[in-house]
């Protein structure tokens, strides 16, 4: 009786064990880089800018990391995660860019009641890493912005904007690293555009319209 005891003790201690060794699962958030700021544009400081709903392919809505191979096969990695799914974060990022960088009387999100003079609609084009079978790693980002007139519903402008960043050592954390890299140029680079937009664009006293 006494050895059969031991053996049920020996295999908790054993499974107790392997739980500890168990490896944890790391998760991840986009690292955005500094606050963008940029000077009022004269063109902008009676303009109100809705931020739209981020639009993205479905497996960006997760928190699973993916990456690919040269097979053209998907994968996900299973010790990393996502804490919030990249397109809410990149949703928080941009608003948050926008908002800090002074261009706008006001900066709205999709569902408010406000009103607005602009809107601003950002679609997620890629967002993968691609191992080859060296191990080394290559990670794009692409996003499409269009800048759309609230009351004519007219496209005033559209643009790509399109990062790679090339990695010996593959893996979920260069990944990342990557994807933040992009992000912060991203950022940076909609400013700007939004700004060139703030000068070029006529403003037109719809103060009367009910938007």
């Amino acid at each position: 009786m006494k050895w059969i005891t031991a053996i049920v003790v020996a295999v908790l201690i054993g499974g107790c064990s392997l739980t500890r060794e168990a490896p944890p699962v790391q998760s991840y958030r986009l690292d955005g880089g500094e606050t963008i700021s940029a000077e009022r544009a004269e063109g902008c400081r009676e303009r109100v800018i809705r931020i739209a709903l981020i639009e993205a392919p479905q497996w960006l809505e997760g928190t699973a990391i993916h990456y690919a191979g040269t097979d053209h096969r998907f994968y996900r990695y299973t010790l990393s995660r996502w804490e919030q799914s990249p397109v809410q974060q990149i949703q928080q990022l941009i608003e948050k860019s926008v908002i800090e960088s002074g261009l706008f009387q006001g900066v709205v999100p999709y569902k408010s009641l406000a009103k607005n003079d602009w809107l601003l609609e950002v679609r997620i084009e890629q967002m993968l890493q691609t191992i080859d079978s060296k191990g080394a790693g290559e990670t794009d980002l692409m996003l499409y912005a269009v800048l759309v007139d609230q009351y004519s519903r007219r496209i005033l402008a559209q643009k790509t904007f399109s990062y790679r960043q090339q990695d010996a050592d593959a893996g979920a954390q260069s990944a990342v690293r990557g994807w933040s890299e992009g992000v912060t140029a991203f950022k940076s680079a909609l400013i700007a555009w939004l700004a060139a937009q703030c000068e070029t664009q006529a403003r037109i006293d719809r103060s009367d319209v009910d938007l």
